[in-house]
């Protein structure tokens, strides 16, 4: 199917955890090891805070958020 054949419309995926809109999320910066090792930002895994509300960004198995230390996504 084109993407004519929507309309133009924006279409939902069906398995979304969330819906888009609302506001922006933040960008809580790198964690403290991949600061350490000077790593660009481009060579880095983005991680959700739920409780900040935010990405961070690390290393794929970093689960600790850089800002308030939530390890639960």
């Amino acid at each position: 199917m084109s993407a004519s054949g929507s309309g133009g419309r924006v279409l939902r995926f069906p398995l979304a955890r969330t819906r888009p809109g609302g506001p922006a999320a933040a960008d809580l910066g790198p964690s403290r090891l991949a600061r350490s090792i000077g790593l660009p930002r481009h060579q880095l895994t983005g991680h959700w805070c739920s409780r900040c509300r935010g990405i961070w960004y690390g290393y794929p198995l970093e689960v600790e958020c850089p800002v308030c230390g939530n390890r639960r996504g």
